[in-house]
């Protein structure tokens, strides 16, 4: 590869100087970060760190059990192997680190992985030129602002550097660092979100291209061959899981007729909705300018008879709406399936995740777009700013970070990471009881059981994606009353998901975030009192008070208020 220009230099100097800053308030802000709640702080980013905080993290024992949710009674909690494994460099930055400290390293491994790999996919394959050294620094940069969950490691970011060596294989000039970024991507990411549609998507790039010059790429087999072994060596508890059942799953009764609408139009519209704006923990941003510009290079390649050029911008928006209608219409598959062995496997797994490819997909598109237009022209810039501030818009995490380092956002409106998980107050209530907290079990009304977890409670209650069946129709039994006084939502999203094993009730509904300013009271709770304390259950952790309490045979402690803290607690005892 020729020497870049010192132009090219100045271009990577200022969007690693652009990056820097774009990490920069998560430091400045330190703990008083806010970190994205939904399918993160309520979960997954729990799971991370409760590895750590069971001492299971390099437990690879599929006969371990964590007892810090779900278990109480005859119920021994969830297995290990439902978590991820400790083989993944995610695992071990939590073990290594603090939660938050964790999470930082990851976030800039995660958007810097992505920066380099878009860099390097369109420097040696997409927009060689040195004419076109700005767009494409332009471009690994934006590519580097999809807000994607950092949960999932490299899983969205990684991909462009790990198409790199896979295209190097094709073209039959790897370096010794495409085999080590295919040995290393699948510890950095995760199999049952992205990896197994990762390796299919490789696999047909490379299935066309030996068709189509009528050989065999043995490099190019081994590298695939190697990524899928790795990624089972990986991930061995958990497909070990899946194909035996060593338990049976609460996700067999998924039930998409149900969840998703079976009406055509409105699979239709779910699957153009994913189109425009895709799936939120696989990076959501708005994909419309992207589509727009595409439409317009593929009139100019008609216009040039650059027959070419247009197969790939009719073709890749194309292969882009093809995924969203997998998504969009997954359910009708399911439900027609039943429930034959081959149809709980599509219902457990979620076949339907190739979604998970779209960020890639669009910028990929994006930079092809661009070359029907004058490099570093004015509409080149255009398009690109254009972009630049629709993935600031897109990256609500971090605008609340912005809007906390200028005191537009208060703790009320978006609790930070320390107001979250409230360490302080937590450990006041765990004083307050004074017993070992693997002796009893609480239940959390109000917010999210992740708060108490992480402070070290075993809950009943939890979010979970793979949980033992039985254990959701002993929760059931608690909130049984509640869900029948509640709406149909609510016991839909309880009786046909279940993921949140959590403590509904009618009046509070389907919100899991009552912070201490909302004033929000509970008047007629009604829970199985029997049935709660048949699993151990011993304390109720409210964030709001329950008037009705003692009907309930709950008597009230202690109220526990903290500065830091987001919540107002109110201890009850079961009585």
């Amino acid at each position: 590869m020729p020497p870049r220009s010192s132009s090219e230099k100045t271009y990577l100097l200022v969007a690693i100087g652009l990056l820097v800053l774009y990490i920069s308030p998560y430091i400045w802000l330190g703990e008083g970060a806010h970190l994205t709640i939904h399918d993160n702080l309520d979960s997954d980013f729990l799971y991370l760190y409760l590895l750590k905080l069971t001492k299971t993290a390099f437990d690879f024992d599929l006969k371990t059990v964590i007892l810090n949710m779900m278990s109480g009674g005859a119920f021994q909690g969830i297995p290990r192997s439902a978590f991820r494994t400790g083989l993944n460099l995610e695992v071990l930055s939590f073990w290594l680190l603090p939660p938050y400290a964790a999470q930082v390293v990851n976030f800039a491994a995660v958007h810097g992985i992505g920066f380099v790999g878009m860099y390097l996919l369109l420097k040696k394959h997409v927009l060689p030129e040195p004419n076109w050294a700005f767009t494409r620094v332009a471009l690994a940069f934006l590519f580097a602002l999809v807000p994607c969950y950092i949960v999932h490691g490299a899983s969205v970011t990684g991909q462009p550097l790990l198409l790199v060596a896979f295209l190097n294989l094709l073209q039959k000039r790897s370096h010794w660092s495409d085999w080590l970024i295919i040995v290393l991507f699948p510890f950095y990411s995760f199999f049952v979100w992205a990896g197994l549609f990762i390796c299919i998507a490789l696999g047909v790039i490379g299935l066309v291209n030996m068709l189509r010059l009528r050989q065999l790429n043995l490099g190019y087999i081994n590298g695939l061959f190697l990524l899928a072994l790795l990624y089972i060596a990986s991930e061995w508890e958990l497909i070990y899981g899946f194909i035996n059942q060593t338990y049976i799953s609460q996700r067999v009764e998924f039930d998409y007729s149900q969840l998703r609408s079976t009406k055509l139009v409105d699979s239709l519209r779910r699957s153009i909705d994913l189109f425009i704006w895709p799936m939120f923990n696989t990076g959501a941003f708005f994909t419309a300018g992207i589509v727009i510009v595409a439409g317009v290079s593929a009139w100019r390649a008609y216009r040039r008879q650059d027959f070419r050029a247009m197969r790939w911008l009719i073709g890749l928006p194309i292969l882009a709406f093809v995924i969203c209608l997998i998504h969009g219409f997954y359910h009708y598959l399911v439900i027609w399936l039943g429930d034959s062995s081959l149809g709980l496997k599509f219902r457990v797994f979620q076949f339907d995740r190739f979604y998970f490819l779209l960020p890639t997909l669009w910028f990929f598109l994006f930079a092809v777009a661009l070359r029907q237009f004058r490099a570093n022209g004015s509409l080149s810039r255009l398009f690109l700013a254009t972009q630049l501030v629709l993935m600031i818009f897109a990256n609500k995490e971090w605008r609340i970070n912005i809007g906390k380092m200028t005191g537009s956002i208060t703790e009320a409106k978006q609790p930070s990471f320390r107001a979250f998980f409230a360490e302080k107050q937590f450990a006041q209530i765990r004083d307050y009881i004074g017993r070992p907290q693997a002796d009893y079990r609480v239940i959390c009304l109000g917010m999210h059981p992740s708060v108490a977890q992480f402070n070290g409670f075993y809950t009943l209650d939890s979010y979970q994606n793979n949980y033992p069946l039985p254990y959701k129709y002993a929760f059931r039994k608690i909130i049984a009353t509640e869900l029948a006084k509640g709406t149909r939502q609510m016991r839909v999203y309880y009786d046909a998901y279940a993921c949140r094993a959590y403590l509904y009730t009618a009046e509070l509904g389907m919100n899991y975030l009552f912070g201490k300013t909302q004033n929000k009271t509970v008047n007629n709770l009604q829970v199985n009192t029997d049935a709660l304390i048949a699993l151990n259950g011993q304390y109720v952790i409210s964030a709001v008070p329950i008037r009705n309490a003692a009907a309930n045979r709950l008597k009230l402690e202690k109220v526990f208020d903290e500065p830091e803290s987001y919540w107002r607690v109110w201890l009850y005892k079961v009585e």
